[in-house]
């Protein structure tokens, strides 16, 4: 049974977290034998087109690709449909409704309101779904020069999910990498406050204090549910020839929980009443115009 690979399959809700936002952090994430078969048979980045000798810079193999690769294992295969598919959103849904009813109640204001007939990103779009998710093969390049591959961030506002499932190598000698969960400090305390401190999607970690380090670590979960709040990093890498892998999951939504500038930084929560570009059929165009502008 493909539930079976799930990686939240221990979790309950006593596992969730809700300071500084809700999330989740599972370690030994799936049985032994299961992960080691996985962890055996990762695919080869160089295979997947990643030109390895770029420093630092995160790849994405999404899961339709994987769908469509008859050359990947069947094992990988079914890993990552089932992390794309319904049963897995469902499993989400059990986890986190009622933070996810706190953080949005006009949008969801009971659990009834998330369940959301679910599709796999690029397979599925919102014309025949309500929510898409996607399952990716990931990884940052070795590292030639010490640097962060992403400092702390918002994700984009049409997240609800995003997670990462940790497959670090048994050679990985590499140090740095780890994930970050941090809040606003004290003095910022109101939205206007903390979206000036933006640069597009980034602050500063002086404005910030972390809460939670995640190691990178084998066979380790880490999931959150998005919002203005959500603010996560990835600690600074030493140089190493080592690649750092995982599994990066996403659910997204339409439309989006929050809008941004079109700088990138934070605006606000999205209005009951908003009506998305997706579903006002002009997607296509803004992002045509998004593009010259940032030509």
């Amino acid at each position: 049974m493909r539930e079976s690979l799930s990686i939240i399959r221990g979790a309950t809700r006593a596992d969730v977290r809700t300071d500084p936002f809700p999330h989740l952090v599972l370690h030994n994430a799936l049985p032994e034998e299961l992960y080691a078969e996985l962890a055996a048979s990762f695919p080869d980045p160089k295979a997947l087109g990643v030109d390895t000798r770029k420093n630092n810079e995160r790849w994405n193999y999404f899961a339709y690709k994987v769908a469509k690769n008859p050359s990947l294992s069947p094992l990988w295969r079914d890993f990552i449909a089932y992390h794309a598919s319904q049963a897995f959103y469902d499993e989400l849904i059990e986890l986190f409704h009622e933070d996810i009813c706190a953080l949005y109640p006009h949008r969801f204001p009971n659990k009834a309101a998330l369940a959301k007939r679910a599709g796999t990103r690029k397979l599925a779009d919102f014309a025949n779904a309500s929510v898409l998710l996607d399952a990716m093969i990931s990884g940052n390049t070795p590292v030639t020069t010490a640097g962060s591959v992403r400092t702390s961030h918002l994700d984009l506002g049409d997240k609800l999910f995003s997670g990462l499932f940790y497959m670090r190598p048994d050679d990985y000698d590499a140090i740095g990498g780890d994930l970050t969960i941090s809040r606003f400090r004290p003095e910022y305390d109101t939205a206007e406050k903390r979206n000036a401190l933006f640069d597009g999607a980034y602050v500063d970690d002086r404005h910030l204090e972390t809460v939670t380090t995640v190691p990178y670590a084998k066979n380790t979960v880490v999931l959150f549910v998005n919002s203005l709040d959500s603010v996560h990093g990835v600690t600074v890498r030493q140089p190493s020839d080592k690649s750092r892998l995982f599994v990066n999951l996403v659910v997204q939504v339409d439309p989006p929980l929050y809008l941004l500038h079109e700088d990138g930084r934070p605006a606000e929560y999205t209005a009951a009443d908003y009506v998305s570009p997706r579903a006002k059929g002009d997607g296509f165009i803004k992002a045509i115009i998004r593009k010259l502008r940032a030509a």
